[in-house]
């Protein structure tokens, strides 16, 4: 893995090579990732490998004109190669209206995201544990299928104005689909987590299996408005709609899920239920992130939702300057909690009369952006509730939903504990009512 002086003196050489030739401003970025992976189907495993990547991009500007160039060759003449092929596109590309120059020097808090156990994955431990998860399987008389990967990644970035970042990451990942034999029962579950050790593949598996055997054999329900419990994985296959809205130019431009009349947008206003909370920190233990954005500015904590209310919206350099404020600090997480103690999914279950308990979706689709309403199908598993009690499993069933109606003051009875979904932590979710459409056949 490249080192910081090393990422650093490329970026800088191709720096140099931009002004050379002709750059009035530039910005150099370097990527270098190792990604080890093995993969099963069939309770067999299929392939393992290791891939490792350099990408270099070079962004220039010559008479505000911007040009980019990308390469993974990190040689002398490539890199100034790199660098001249840039500005002769920026010579011959239209104006750059929104150009900023770019930024000079900042001070970034330091980067908790790197596991030297993830980085040196020990490759005979792997193959134990993935033997595991097989025999697991088999006992379950299950067909098992999944991915497990851990990578190490290096992120540097250099500006012509004098900001230097550099920062090292790690990232694991292992996900299970178990089906049963007949052919009626499907389970998932997945873990993440920057630190290897950590990533507890025998609770995966398990999860995924007992899924897949009490799903068989699934009744048939008729769709309509049910009050539910949604697992964390299914809460985290809808909140990232949510985030991707909090984005402040459509918004403060009258087209967003958050804009108001003349011009303004709801922030302040009181739009989801009490105890919804929602922030984004770089710090954060269980989900730390690089501590700046995309753009390089210095990233802290930062509230987009507190105790329901919208607090703030995401503002990039450009858009801050256009409505004369300040660049927000992030978001570079997300973190969805209660400001109330949690609730166990025991207790949802139990204070349930008659519901729904929903493992996961499956492509899901934004259908209008201004209510963030979403379709798509349940899947891995779909059981009724019965007095407290889980009752039997249900046939699958398509939904269509506004996440805003979802996470609105009285629709949100109960919320548990975050669970890290990365780039997400998000909790298991009792609602009052969420809406389905029509039924699906598929398992």
């Amino acid at each position: 893995m490249i080192n910081r002086d090393d990422a650093l003196k490329i970026c800088e050489d191709v720096l140099a090579h931009a002004k050379a030739a002709g750059a009035e401003d530039a910005i150099v970025s370097l990527r270098n990732a190792v990604q080890s992976h093995a993969r099963f189907a069939d309770n067999r495993i299929t392939t393992s490998g290791r891939a490792e990547d350099l990408e270099i991009t070079a962004t220039v500007w010559v008479g505000k004109r911007r040009g980019n160039s990308i390469g993974n060759d990190a040689g002398a003449d490539a890199l100034k190669q790199l660098a001249e092929e840039a500005v002769r596109i920026a010579r011959v590309s239209p104006v750059h209206r929104e150009y900023l120059p770019t930024l000079g020097p900042q001070t970034y808090q330091d980067h908790r995201g790197f596991s030297p156990a993830t980085a040196n994955i020990d490759l005979e431990a792997r193959a134990k544990t993935l033997n595991g998860v097989l025999t697991t399987c088999r006992t379950a008389k299950v067909t098992g299928a999944g991915f497990h990967t851990a990578s190490d990644a290096a992120t540097a970035e250099a500006t012509a104005n004098g900001n230097r970042r550099y920062f090292h990451s790690t990232s694991a990942d292992f996900s299970v689909t178990a089906r049963a034999t007949d052919g009626t029962g499907s389970g998932y579950f997945s873990s993440d987590h920057f630190d290897l050790s950590k990533l507890n593949a025998q609770h995966v598996v398990d999860r995924a299996v007992d899924k897949a055997v009490k799903s068989r054999q699934p009744k048939p329900i008729e769709p309509g408005v049910y009050p539910v419990i949604l697992e964390a994985q299914a809460v985290a296959d809808l909140v990232g709609s949510l985030t991707t809205s909090l984005d402040a130019r459509p918004n403060d431009e009258g087209r967003g899920a958050f804009s108001a009349k003349d011009g303004r947008t709801k922030v302040g206003e009181q739009l989801f239920n009490e105890k919804v909370n929602l922030y984004s920190d770089p710090m954060h233990a269980e989900l730390p992130a690089a501590p700046s954005t995309n753009e390089g500015v210095p990233a802290t904590r930062l509230s987009l939702i507190k105790n329901g209310v919208l607090e703030n919206l995401a503002y990039s350099r450009f858009w801050a300057q256009e409505k004369k404020k300040e660049p927000t600090p992030g978001p570079v997480n997300y973190i969805l909690e209660s400001s109330q103690p949690p609730t166990s999914m025991d207790d949802m279950i139990k204070d349930m009369e008659r519901g729904l308990l929903i493992t996961r979706f499956w492509y899901v689709r934004q259908i209008d952006g201004r209510s963030i309403m979403l379709t798509g199908l349940t899947r891995d598993g779909l059981w009724w509730i019965e007095k407290g009690r889980i009752s039997h499993p249900v046939t699958n069933l398509r939904f269509n939903q506004s996440v805003l109606a979802m996470l609105a003051p009285g629709n949100v009875e109960a919320i548990g504990a975050p669970e890290r979904k990365s780039p997400l932590m998000v909790p298991a979710l009792k609602l009052a009512a969420f809406t389905f459409t029509s039924v699906s056949d598929a398992i």
